[in-house]
């Protein structure tokens, strides 16, 4: 993103989206990650993980979205429980289990992959969902730190599916601050690029990063492998 100093009294900024480059940038940034609910400034823990997908990113947004599927691919989350959907969402059999904007559900977390059948239920709500077709100014409206938002994010909204969960309900929500994001960059014949990352704010947070800061910056790029696998998979084939 270029900014151009035309006027200081009339027009300050113009904001002018690259239309080529999907990010700036390495990524993650140096100085931390951010999310309108757990700004960089506020976040006691911040976890992230990345990968190269060999698919088109319509194709992995599909996968990511579609919980029904994670029993296939998703060891840290084998299973998920919606419980409501937004009133606008279609109600058939094959598309009930899609994560979409005000998505209610519960992940069930597998914590020790040695013991798969003991779980950690984690309440949540879909907070954002933004592709090239239907772009979301969710990031733009809620970020009062411009430049958080330039080196966190991908700024081309044509090249990105972006979606993103907050935790909601129980005592955990009322001690901690949580909000996790997706990204898909589209790269064309390169296929994609996923990106994921949370962060975490409020007291609970210190107990969760002392007790599984490790276990996350394990799993989080583990989640990205195995959506790579899946969606590689189903490319092929």
């Amino acid at each position: 993103m270029s900014i151009d100093q035309r006027d200081t009294d009339s027009t300050p900024y113009i904001l002018k989206m690259p239309p080529e480059e999907p990010s700036k940038g390495p990524w993650p940034p140096s100085n931390g990650l951010t999310t309108p609910i757990v700004p960089r400034s506020s976040a006691i823990l911040s976890v992230y993980g990345s990968a190269h997908i060999a698919a088109p990113a319509s194709l992995v947004w599909q996968v990511l979205r579609d919980t029904s599927g994670y029993p296939r691919w998703n060891t840290f989350v084998p299973r998920v429980t919606i419980h409501s959907q937004p009133q606008s969402a279609d109600k058939s059999e094959k598309d009930k289990h899609l994560l979409r904007k005000d998505t209610s559900f519960t992940f069930h977390v597998v914590m020790d992959s040695s013991k798969p059948s003991k779980v950690t239920d984690i309440r949540a709500r879909v907070t954002d969902v933004s592709t090239p077709e239907e772009p979301s100014d969710y990031v733009h409206q809620t970020l009062a730190d411009r430049q958080d938002e330039e080196k966190t994010y991908t700024l081309d909204l044509r090249k990105v599916y972006r979606i993103s969960w907050t935790t909601e309900g129980g005592f955990i929500a009322r001690g901690l601050k949580c909000e996790r994001f997706h990204e898909i960059i589209d790269l064309g014949e390169e296929g994609c690029e996923v990106r994921t990352w949370e962060n975490q704010g409020g007291l609970l947070a210190y107990a969760v990063n002392y007790l599984y800061k490790d276990l996350f910056m394990r799993k989080f790029p583990e989640w990205c492998t195995e959506l790579k696998v899946e969606a590689e998979r189903l490319s092929e084939g």
